[in-house]
């Protein structure tokens, strides 16, 4: 739990760092040229499908997925 929380806090300084004028600039990731943007939405896209693939295996141990919970007044 505390290295997921080290990675979130991590990205969110990365996220909160970026300026429209940084955007564009170019880094190295995999030996290929990014933007900042670019590797910042890989980021999340990596997010999604890493999640989508553990929702099965929660779903087998009967933990109901936290994008499944109920939210606001219907939650019980």
């Amino acid at each position: 739990i505390a290295a997921l929380k080290a990675s979130s806090d991590y990205c969110d300084t990365a996220y909160d760092s970026l300026t429209d004028a940084m955007a564009t600039q170019p880094v190295k990731m995999f030996g290929r040229d990014w933007t900042r943007l670019g590797v910042l939405y890989f980021n999340v896209i990596h997010n999604n499908e890493t999640y989508g693939t553990m929702v099965p295996y929660m779903r087998i141990k009967n933990i109901v997925p936290p994008t499944s919970e109920p939210r606001g007044a219907a939650k019980k």
